[in-house]
């Protein structure tokens, strides 16, 4: 399987840790053959190696490798272990969409999460099926203390259980998602707009902002987030207005207006072939007085 395949998780909901330990293999033992474990399994080799295969896939691991063995799937070995092997495992599952792809591709929420009073934006995370670590102790001393914490107290394990699993999750997820210039890049680019989203932006200004080429910085971005710059601005911009809808009286040319649109028909436009319906439509899904200012 080529390296750069990832597990991609919608969050949140964030995956949730089960169960962990850190495990030592004598030399000529065998990797248990299992079917259907029903939740992820992480193996992170601290000594020695270990030989496994998933369906057709196979890895021989040793030191700073991590493997990611998906629910559902046959997991085997391939040899016994040629030497003392000393892994980490642990199990996570969660209950939000996830899929296998070759790049960094963000998932669609089939529920998006309600934005009447609080908003808090769906994004995927992407980890990485297998991957060797540059620096494998720091991920050591965290799954020391990953382990550490699921033998206190069960009220104090929980959040500290879960907040260690959450900083291991994103340090999987960056060593690396985030080596890639690519990805580098386009995250800058996604910044910028977020942060100039009102203003003017073009190809061409975006191309001497970042001292590239356009055609290098759509590539950039299309590869990381499937749209273009100006794509991604658009989408952003509609959501931001979306909001405004539902937590202002603004009438609607005002908010077109607020969020960077030329006008509120071409905003009008681009807000129902997104969400299917008018933004005066919109609103009046969740005003119950007849009052407001189209």
């Amino acid at each position: 399987m080529n390296e750069t395949t990832r597990l991609s998780f919608l969050a949140p909901p964030f995956p949730y840790f089960i169960e962990g330990n850190l495990t030592v293999y004598k030399k000529g033992q065998w990797h248990p053959n299992r079917y259907n474990l029903g939740y992820f399994d992480v193996i992170a080799i601290k000594e020695g190696g270990l030989f496994l295969g998933e369906e057709g896939l196979k890895w021989r691991l040793t030191r700073g490798d991590v493997l990611i063995l998906e629910p559902n799937k046959h997991h085997f070995p391939i040899e016994p272990c040629t030497e003392d092997a000393e892994f980490y495992w642990f199990h996570f599952q969660t209950k939000e969409k996830w899929c296998i792809q070759e790049g960094i591709k963000p998932l669609d929420p089939d529920h998006p999460v309600p934005t009447l009073h609080y908003y808090s934006e769906n994004n995927t995370l992407h980890l990485p099926k297998y991957q060797h670590l540059v620096n494998p102790n720091e991920l050591f001393n965290r799954l020391d203390l990953l382990l550490e914490s699921t033998v206190k107290t069960r009220s104090l394990a929980l959040w500290e259980t879960q907040q260690i699993f959450m900083q291991i999750l994103q340090s999987l997820e960056y060593t690396q998602n985030y080596q890639s210039s690519t990805v580098k890049l386009a995250e800058k680019v996604e910044i910028y707009l977020k942060q100039n989203y009102k203003e003017t932006i073009t190809n061409k200004s975006l191309a001497s902002h970042f001292f590239v080429h356009e055609n290098y910085l759509a590539r950039c971005m299309k590869q990381v987030f499937d749209c273009t710059p100006l794509e991604y601005l658009a989408n952003y911009r509609i959501e931001q207005g979306r909001l405004l809808i539902l937590k202002t009286d603004w009438p609607l040319h005002q908010i077109s207006e607020e969020i960077g649109f030329s006008g509120l028909s071409y905003f009008s436009q681009c807000f129902k072939s997104k969400y299917g319906v008018s933004p005066a439509n919109y609103r009046k899904q969740y005003r119950k007085n007849g009052n407001i200012q189209p």
